[in-house]
Order: structure tokens, then sequence, then C-alpha cells
């Protein structure tokens, strides 16, 4: 064997020790949830900001429509006077 195929072996050996660690890692981590740091608390306003501008997006017929309809009225009334 020439000099890159025990480098290329030896590569492919350290990936796949790596790789099963972080399974081992991986699996540990799912059978004891109660060590778990911060399990969730941190990204929750994110998703739930997330959710809101996609149902703006989605349900454009929903009550925050007849809020911005609301104040557009009363900015042109402001506007008129």
């Amino acid at each position: 064997m020439q000099q890159i195929d025990w480098i290329v072996l030896v590569g492919i050996i350290l990936f796949l020790c790596l790789v099963i660690a972080l399974l081992i890692s991986f699996v540990k981590d799912l059978a004891n949830p109660s060590q778990r740091k911060d399990s969730g608390s941190g990204s929750g306003g994110g998703v739930i900001g997330a959710l809101g501008v996609l149902d703006r997006i989605v349900n454009p017929a929903g009550a925050h429509v007849e809020q911005a309809k609301e104040v557009e009225q009363e900015e042109q009334g402001v506007g008129g006077e």
C-alpha cells in the first residue's frame, strides 16, 4: 500500500470512531432527559413569533386585518379633520 492509502484509511477509521462516539452521546442524552440543560426554554419565543407571522401570511382574513382596517380609518379621520 502507498502512503496516501494509509492516510485515507486512518482518516476513515477516525471518522467512524467520531460518529460512533457522537451516536453514543446522543443516545445517553435521550435516555436521561432530567440531566438536559435548558430543555427548550430559550427558543420558544422565536418559534411563537414565527408562527404569528406565518398566520398573518396564510390567514389574511384574521382579526389582525380587522384591527389594521380600524387603525387606517382612525388615521384617515385624524388627517381629514
